[in-house]
């Protein structure tokens, strides 16, 4: 019996849907959530991959970097033609976007491969700027830090470093959690392991805690709560 599937019924929000394909996307972009709240897209750029013109539309969307990569030159085709370069992502950092229609191609300049995700937040209301969040300099100590915060979108990092698991306080609306990291995520109880990369959806006021899944690494995660 697959030991994943309780916790996910127990802290997924309704109308999750499985990885797919979205049609009017290259394949290098997998839906791999979807309800009221968030859309989540896992994306991948291949070294030196070239993505054919697509079209972004006009949804807050929060950014998380999966891995180190190089830059990428972002090629916009409409409404003015430019190519801006995407300087190197670190694991752990996210950007948010406020969301602007984009028609742009996609050129991969690194070796390394680009790994990040895209949370779009098609019911924000909130008036977004751009913002970046850094990744850590160390993750050689517990952290739980509100990064940034609006009336109605919170991103909160967690970082536990210790065997007796870190409370992560409920959020008074859904959210998603992204892992860094292998973490181990316990409700009433209840651990599963999940992996770097993992993304799972919280019930609003849904409690649960973390802690390493490796002796190796200590948990990190990233917390977005939107209303």
């Amino acid at each position: 019996m697959n030991k994943l599937l309780p916790l996910l019924l127990l802290l997924t929000t309704p109308l999750t849907t499985p990885a797919q394909q979205n049609p009017s996307l290259p394949p290098n972009y997998t839906t791999i959530l979807t309800n009221h709240t968030f859309k989540v897209i896992r994306v991948h750029y291949g070294p030196h991959e070239k993505v054919p013109v697509h079209d972004h539309p006009a949804i807050p969307t929060v950014f998380v970097y999966l891995n180190n990569s190089g830059p990428v030159n972002i090629i916009h085709d409409e409404p003015k033609p430019e190519t801006i370069t995407r300087p190197p992502t670190h694991l752990g950092a996210f950007r948010i976007g406020p969301g602007i229609i984009e028609r742009h191609a996609i050129e991969n300049l690194s070796d390394l491969p680009s790994d990040f995700l895209r949370v779009e937040l098609p019911h924000l209301d909130d008036k977004i700027t751009e913002f970046r969040g850094p990744a850590p300099t160390t993750l050689t100590h517990n952290i739980d830090a509100i990064e940034f915060s609006s009336p109605h979108l919170s991103i909160r990092r967690v970082v536990c470093i210790d065997t007796t698991p870190c409370a992560v306080p409920p959020t008074s609306a859904p959210a998603v959690l992204v892992a860094f990291s292998n973490t181990s995520l316990i409700q009433n109880g209840h651990a599963t392991k999940i992996e770097p990369g993992a993304v799972v959806s919280i019930a609003a006021d849904q409690p649960f805690q973390i802690s390493p899944a490796a002796a190796s690494e200590p948990a990190h995660i990233l917390l977005i709560s939107s209303r």
